[in-house]
């Protein structure tokens, strides 16, 4: 795999590291035993910070060893089931960094869509 596919896989997976810390935050005050509304909220957003680790973990663990063996369509199609899971996550278009980033545009994670 070319080096400039790695470098945006490797920008895409720090988004998506970034974005299971923003799935994550509303549990930094601890459950919310006595609003309803909000334990709805906080559950839907752990099961998808774990879905979304899911996701990205072969990622992960293929970047940490230069991508050897590493199935890029197979990586897509599980972004394709994450996104088809967790539509109100569809702002992050992990697919659109990561072609923003081989065309040399700028691409900023902190940002929703990059």
């Amino acid at each position: 795999m070319e080096s400039e596919r790695q470098r945006a896989l490797r920008i895409v997976l720090a988004a998506g590291m970034l974005h299971v810390k923003w799935d994550l935050a509303c549990w930094y005050d601890g459950f919310a035993w006595l609003l309803p509304w909000r334990c709805r909220h906080q559950v839907r957003a752990a099961r998808r910070a774990a879905f979304r680790s899911a996701a990205f973990h072969n990622l992960a663990i293929f970047a940490s060893q230069d991508f050897a063996g590493f199935s890029e369509e197979q990586f897509w199609r599980d972004m394709e089931g994450f996104h088809r899971d967790f539509p109100e996550s569809n702002w992050a278009n992990y697919r659109g960094m990561f072609e923003r980033c081989l065309r040399g545009e700028e691409v900023q994670i902190i940002k929703p869509g990059g």
